[in-house]
């Protein structure tokens, strides 16, 4: 191979690594994610895709989905509106759980966070 063609390839590599390949730019779905047995709860959330939410006497199972390139802060709580019963809830990147926290009784909240 000759000087030239190293330096070229050399060249390419580098610029293939810091454009279109670094993590930052690869889009993921993400999803915000409440269960549990007590079936009302109150949610915050932030970050999806930005700003805050708040949704009111929601059930278990309920979804937020969304798309983002990078990452960034993410915040989600869910009060438990009931005098028993348990709490949970995810943020989840491609299926994947990244964070998840349950929380059990009356009136409790379950918070999960961090940059994703």
């Amino acid at each position: 191979m000759t000087l030239k063609i190293k330096v070229l390839t050399a060249i390419a590599v580098i610029f293939i690594t810091f454009t279109g390949c670094s993590k930052d730019s690869i889009e993921s779905s993400y999803q915000y994610e409440v269960s549990g047995s007590a079936g009302n709860y109150s949610i915050t959330c932030e970050g999806a895709p930005s700003g805050t939410a708040q949704y009111s006497n929601v059930g278990s199972g309920w979804t937020y989905k969304w798309t983002q390139t990078g990452t960034r802060w993410l915040y989600m709580s869910a009060q438990n509106n009931t005098a028993s019963g348990s709490v949970t809830v995810k943020i989840i990147r491609d299926g994947k759980v990244l964070a998840q926290q349950t929380s059990s009784g009356a009136y409790v909240i379950a918070t999960v966070d961090g940059t994703y």
